[in-house]
Formats: C-alpha cells, sequence, structure tokens
C-alpha cells in the first residue's frame, strides 16, 4: 500500500508526538530511583490522612477550591495503596508529565490552527518538545510533593479546550456541554493546586488577542472580550470565593508560608521581589544552568535600582505584548505570528500572578511555578524563530531548516535533562546539586546533612551538621539545625551530647514541638523521666494533633512509672493515624514490659492487621513471638 504525501503530512506530528513523549520518558529515568524530599515528609510519609479508608474519596465543593489539594492527595493516596515506595510515586509523577506534554500539543495545535499559521501542528510540536524537555521542569515531574503543579496544568488546558470549544459553539447544545464541562474541570484544576485561580484571565487573554482566520478589528475583539467574560463568570465567581477562603485560611496559620502575616515583608516589597524573579525564571529558561530544588532570594526592601530595571523590563514585555496584538487587529490579513507571540507573553505573567503579584509567600522564587507558565515564552519564542527563520521559505526547505534547528536545540536541553535525572535519582544527588550553587545556604546545608544521613553516611552527615552551625543566622535555621543534629546524636545514643545541641534551638522557640519532642527522649535515655514527661507534654500540648508527639509523651510517662497516661497517649495516637503500626506496637510493648499478655497480644494483633502501607516496626513481629501469639 502506497501512502500520498497528505496522509503522510497528517501523520507526521503525531509520531512525533509519541517520539517526543518516548525521549522524554527516557531522559526521565534515572529520577525514579529518587526519594522523597522535603515537604514529602509532611504531604506522603507521615501523612496519616493518605491512609485513611476515605482517602481516594474527594470531598465537597468548598473543600475542592479551598487551600488544600484534595485531587493531588487522592492520587497520592491511589499510590500509597501499594505500600510507602518512592519509584512508584515519581512513576506517576512522570506519567502525569508525560499527559501534560500530550495536553499541552493538542492546546498548542488547537491555538495555531485557529489562528490560521501554516505549519501549525510543526510549530506545535516543537513548542511542546521545549515544555516537555526543559530541566526547570524536573522539580515539578520529579518531586512528589509538587506533583500538584502537573496535574493542575492538565486540567487548566483542558479547561481552556472546553471552553474555547463553547466560545466556538456559541450557545447550543454542544458548547453548552463544553461550557459546562469547563467548570467542572476548573473546580478540578483547583482541588490539584490553587494557579487555577488565573485561568478566567488566561481565557479572556486567549479569546481577546487569538482570532479566527479571517476576523480582524477592534470590533470583532470587542465581542471575542465580553463572551469570554460572560462565560468565565461563573469561574471567576468561584475564584472570589476560593480567594476569602485561601486569606481567611492564611490569616489562620500564618506558619502555612503564604499570606499577608506570613513573612516580614510587605505586600509592596514582595511585589517589587517578584519583579526580580520574572527575570530569573526568564533566564532559568533561556539557560537551564544552574538549577536548584531551594534557591534562597534577597527581598527587595524599597525601590532601588535592580527593583526599577525588572520593572521597567516587565513594563516594555507588557507593552510589546500590546503592540504585537494591535499590529494584529489592524492588518489587513491574518497575522498569526504576532496574535501567539502577544497571548505567550500575557499567558506568562497571568499563570504566575497568584505567586508572583503582591500576596507574600515565604519561598521567593521557586523552580516548580514555572511548569506551566513557560508554555508562554516558549510558544512566543517558537512562533517568532518561525516567522522569521521559515515564514518566507518553500515548504519543503522550510520543513529541512526547521528540523535542523529544532534537532540542534533539543539535543543539548534533552542531555541537560538526563544530567539532572541523575542528580535526582538520590536525594543526595539533589541536595549536592543545590549546596553547589549555594553553599552559604543554612536550610541547603542542613538538608545535605539529612540526605547524607539518610543515605547511611553517618560520619559525613555528622560533619555537615557541625559545618552548618557556622552558617546558621536565622531564628528558624537554628531551631531546625538543633532538631535534626540533635536527632542525629540521639540516634547515635549521646543523648548528653543531643541535650546540649537541642538546648541551643529553646531560646529561639521555647515551645517548638519537635524540639521539646527530641529534648523529651534524650532526657529520658538520660533517666531524666520528670524533665522528660514536662518536655514531652508541651510537645503533645502544642501540637495535640500529631501522632508523633502524643506517642512520645506516652512513652515518657511510661518511663515514669504511668501505664494508664501512656496507654491514653498510645491510643490517641493511633486514633490520629490508624494506619501506622508504630502506635499499637509501641502500646504492646508498655503492656508487655508491665505483665499484661493478654491484652499486649491483642494490641499486636490489632497491629498486624490494621497496618495496610507500611511494614510492622523492627522486632514487632520477634516481641510477638516470644509471646506466644505470632503475628506473621
Amino acid at each position: 500500500m502506497k501512502l500520498d504525501s497528505q496522509t503522510v503530512g497528517r501523520a507526521a506530528p503525531w509520531l512525533g508526538l509519541v517520539l517526543l513523549l518516548a525521549v522524554t520518558a527516557v531522559a526521565y529515568q534515572p529520577s525514579l530511583d529518587g526519594g522523597f524530599n522535603l515537604d514529602d515528609d509532611r504531604v506522603v510519609t507521615w501523612n496519616p490522612e493518605l491512609r485513611r479508608p476515605d482517602a481516594m474519596l474527594l470531598p465537597g465543593l468548598r473543600e475542592m477550591i479551598g487551600t488544600g489539594r484534595p485531587l493531588t492527595s487522592v492520587t497520592l493516596a491511589y499510590d500509597l495503596r501499594d505500600g510507602l515506595d518512592p519509584r512508584r510515586f515519581h512513576r506517576t509523577g512522570l506519567l502525569l508529565h508525560l499527559l501534560a506534554t500530550a495536553t499541552v500539543f493538542l492546546f498548542l495545535r488547537r491555538l495555531l490552527r485557529r489562528v490560521g499559521h501554516a505549519r501549525a501542528a510543526g510549530v506545535a510540536l516543537v513548542v511542546t518538545a521545549l515544555f516537555a524537555l526543559h530541566p526547570i521542569q524536573m522539580e515539578s515531574a520529579a518531586y512528589v510533593s509538587q506533583r500538584a503543579e502537573v496535574l493542575s496544568a492538565i486540567l487548566y488546558l483542558g479547561t481552556l479546550l472546553l471552553l474555547d470549544a463553547a466560545a466556538r459553539r456559541a450557545w447550543n447544545w454542544k458548547g453548552l456541554v463544553a461550557w459546562a464541562g469547563g467548570v467542572v474541570g476548573w473546580i478540578f484544576a483547583m482541588a490539584a493546586k490553587a494557579v487555577a485561580m488565573s485561568l478566567p484571565g488566561a481565557f479572556v487573554a486567549e479569546e481577546l488577542v487569538l482570532a479566527p482566520s479571517g476576523e480582524r478589528g477592534w470590533g470583532a475583539a470587542r465581542r471575542r472580550g465580553l463572551r469570554a467574560v460572560l462565560l468565565s463568570l461563573p469561574i471567576a465567581g468561584l475564584v472570589a470565593w476560593s480567594a476569602t477562603l485561601q486569606f481567611a485560611a492564611f490569616e489562620a496559620m500564618p506558619s502555612a508560608g503564604a499570606g499577608f502575616t506570613a513573612t516580614s515583608f510587605s505586600p509592596w516589597q514582595y511585589l517589587l521581589t517578584q519583579l526580580r524573579v520574572q527575570w530569573l525564571y526568564l533566564r532559568l529558561l533561556a539557560w537551564p544552568s544552574a538549577l536548584s530544588i531551594d534557591r534562597p532570594y534577597t527581598a527587595s526592601q524599597g525601590l532601588d535600582a535592580p527593583s526599577v530595571a525588572a520593572a521597567l523590563g516587565v513594563a516594555a514585555l507588557v507593552a510589546l505584548a500590546f503592540w504585537l496584538w494591535s499590529r494584529a487587529e489592524r492588518s489587513d490579513r491574518d497575522a498569526p505570528a504576532p496574535r501567539l507571540a502577544a497571548f505567550g507573553i500575557f499567558f506568562w505573567f497571568i499563570v504566575l500572578s497568584p505567586t508572583s503579584s503582591v500576596v507574600p509567600v515565604l519561598d521567593l522564587a521557586v523552580e516548580h511555578r514555572v511548569y506551566l507558565a513557560s508554555l508562554g515564552p516558549f510558544l512566543a519564542l517558537g512562533v517568532a524563530v518561525d516567522a522569521l527563520l521559515f515564514g518566507r521559505l518553500a515548504p519543503r526547505a522550510a520543513r529541512m531548516a526547521a528540523a535542523a534547528l529544532t534537532l540542534a536545540l533539543l539535543l543539548p536541553l534533552g542531555l541537560t535533562l538526563a544530567s539532572r535525572a541523575e542528580a535526582w535519582s538520590s536525594s543526595l544527588g539533589i541536595w549536592r546539586e543545590a549546596y553547589a550553587l549555594d553553599p552559604g545556604s543554612e536550610r541547603i546545608v542542613v538538608n545535605l546533612a539529612i540526605a547524607l544521613r539518610r543515605s547511611g553516611d553517618i560520619p559525613g552527615a555528622e560533619a555537615t551538621f557541625q559545618k552548618a552551625w557556622g552558617v546558621v543566622r536565622k531564628p528558624h535555621g537554628v531551631v531546625s539545625l538543633s532538631v535534626n543534629h540533635g536527632s542525629l546524636l540521639i540516634d547515635l545514643g549521646r543523648p548528653a551530647e543531643a541535650l546540649v545541641i537541642l538546648d541551643r534551638g529553646v531560646p529561639y522557640a521555647p515551645s517548638e514541638p519537635g524540639l521539646r519532642a527530641n529534648r523529651a527522649t534524650a532526657l529520658g535515655m538520660l533517666n531524666r523521666n520528670d524533665e522528660a514527661i514536662v518536655d514531652a507534654r508541651i510537645a503533645a500540648t502544642t501540637e495535640p494533633s500529631n501522632p508523633l508527639f502524643r506517642a512520645t509523651y506516652g512513652v515518657a510517662l511510661l518511663a515514669g512509672g504511668d501505664l494508664n497516661g501512656s496507654l491514653r497517649e498510645f491510643g490517641a495516637a493511633e486514633a490520629l493515624d490508624p494506619g501506622n503500626p508504630f502506635y499499637p506496637v509501641t502500646a504492646g510493648i508498655a503492656l508487655e514490659t508491665t505483665g499484661r499478655r493478654d491484652e499486649a497480644c491483642a494490641t499486636y494483633r490489632r497491629a498486624r492487621a490494621t497496618t495496610k502501607f507500611l511494614p510492622l516496626p523492627r522486632d514487632a513481629a520477634a516481641r510477638a513471638a516470644q509471646l506466644g501469639c505470632p503475628i506473621e
């Protein structure tokens, strides 16, 4: 069977997409061996919500658009069904990135075809490849906690596709179905991550700027804009409701890291800082070197020269976008390249607006925030290069030249991605990458020490903790270092040294529960039981919803001779985290040591029966067997 050139031409972009997905999967492969990092302990490892029977059920509308990320949590709970294996979580993250890549291609192809671009599929594929293979995307795809970014991006673009279909079909039944699907899609995007709050703005910008082929003029633009506003009104109303929920949550919990009371700098200082951060992000997209999971950044204190320069640069980009759009509307023929470039610039600023505006966020510059926003600069760059270099060439020559340039661009990008995936194949590699960028960061040095400890390099971890004391400056840094360094010394059986280290953090945060819990453990090891009970009680009462602190209090009470009190705390811990066998096993040990064999056996059996995702604590099965009630 002979294939004609038309059939081959239609199939080529889809074959290219399949090849791109395969190359992306291969490049990311080393990162699948990575472990859990930073927020993963809180979001996954020690998160009892993921182990509850209803963990894979979605909540009501208020919770879906609130401060939580219930849809992301559902996917994490699903991965946990087969146990706490980081590789499974990373594999899901990669699959979601591949799905996002395919969605990006469909979205871009639709946009380019709408405005009548002559090489819609080819340009869409190249821009999609930039999105898929850029090393800055590693943090979103391979950092388990930031799966939310990828999941929200998929639903964000899917919602835009549905709303676009509704706009094209006006008010017939197909359009209404697409519109309703878009509203639901936005709710699910919000349930993944609140970056979706910017979607109404992106949709209105898309409809205003990207006129269908053959449609020009400001009158038509106003009609498109009015239609887009009407279609997005329900979502805009939900955005307003979500904003009130978000701000209320920020006010109630400033320690969460976002909101007007979460940081020491004002909204004005944060805005000035973000004007500079925009250019950092763009620099990293243009030249992806010195990437890091943790990027310390100095906030602007006022209107200084760097802030003014950054503001003028942002204003110039926005002015350029308006000029390109205006030129396209005034043209006597279709102008797809200026329209697409203008939309790309607008898209960048709109998508970044939830985190790069006037609402302060503790982490000033974070790579995963550009995951979806990067599509804007990539689109603007792709159509600009296509228009400047290939627009005047014959079709065959244009395809050959574009293929050569694309290969020259994407090959080094893919190799850089593969190299970064090697660094992300372990927690130690991730923090060594960060340390190479900023060896003076207290948070990076502490996390490097933690990674060394988890990798089994105890001398290296201890030496790095000691080094961290030379760079730590901020009060919360002193507390974090005290907690983690003290924990290492406790595990090494050196409680007296641990107590000295832990006491360094007490003046800065006297009631910090992690600090107090570790002090209670060290004091207990030194047989200073009365003091241990005091510290453990502070930890448990400061954060009563934390099962680990309740269990620590139980251990201290047990050592002090209060069996009933200790069992009460172990029971509270188990109720807070019913899928974790550590707490009933600890209660079983307490019962066993006081001669209550039958109750101890029943508790060991309950631990075995209720744990589905976490392994039994070491020696639990052996202790039960010695009692004559084997559980394995």
